[in-house]
């Protein structure tokens, strides 16, 4: 009796062993994949990157929409180009470690996370078109201002509305 009791203890105390953590799985994924992972990426890191972008950075971004847009300085689009081409980076290093290692994507599902970054490619190519000098020629009063400001409330929308849907499945968007 003593056996069999000391035995099921023994395997309750080893389970853990049978499991492959975070690490265990993304020296899996690095192997099947053929790539080699930042010794700095973790879910926990991934998360915090999403959690600060649709925090901070949006709250950053859309002051610049609201106060300096309209500024004809070009230096504040580049500067404002370059910081979101920095969170693309960020972000897609994380989705490319998440979609490898726990088979899901940083903004939830590849759709959504696929139009965010589109989105935010647009607002990066724009900046950098008015940078260049674009101007558009049309019919109405709308100008190269406006469509850029378009596109950000574009990218502010579907940042809203990832936040709400996480919410509304009980997960905190927001940490900060």
């Amino acid at each position: 009796m003593k056996k069999i009791i000391s035995m099921v203890a023994l395997l309750m105390f080893s389970m853990g062993s049978f499991g492959c953590d975070e690490e265990c799985r993304k020296q899996a994924a690095a192997v099947k994949h053929n790539v080699k992972f930042a010794s700095y990426l973790s879910s926990q890191y991934c998360d915090d990157i999403k959690s600060e972008f649709m925090t901070i950075s949006i709250r950053s971004l859309q002051n610049y929409r609201d106060t300096r847009l309209n500024d004809k300085r070009s230096y504040g689009m580049k500067n404002t180009k370059n910081f979101i081409n920095q969170r693309v980076d960020w972000l897609q290093e994380c989705d490319q470690y998440l979609s490898l290692t726990d088979d899901r994507h940083v903004f939830h599902e590849e759709k959504t996370t696929n139009t965010i970054f589109a989105a935010m490619g647009s607002v990066s190519r724009e900046l950098n078109a008015l940078m260049n000098g674009a101007s558009y020629a049309m019919e109405s009063d709308v100008d190269a201002k406006t469509i850029i400001a378009e596109k950000f409330d574009h990218l502010f929308q579907l940042v809203d509305n990832h936040k709400t849907l996480m919410q509304l499945r009980g997960q905190v968007a927001s940490r900060r």
